[in-house]
């Protein structure tokens, strides 16, 4: 029972060892690649985070004037 744990735990490890060493190299995180780009997040930030509150009261003024 020994020599069977022992070689299915070495056939396991002979295994995840080879998985390892043929798979594709794993792709790296481009910040260009994405939307949360510190450099462009750092000075604007503030001002998108004004402009959408901006949006939002002046979509609720015209929600709460009656149309005619």
């Amino acid at each position: 029972m020994r020599r069977l744990l022992l070689g299915l735990a070495l056939a396991a490890a002979v295994a995840y060892a080879l998985r390892d060493w043929f798979a594709a190299p794993q792709p790296h995180p481009s910040w260009e690649e994405t939307d949360n780009d510190p450099e462009d997040m750092s000075g604007d930030l503030a001002q998108r985070a004004r402009e959408a509150e901006g949006a939002q009261a002046a979509e609720a003024e015209e929600s709460e004037t009656p149309a005619g």
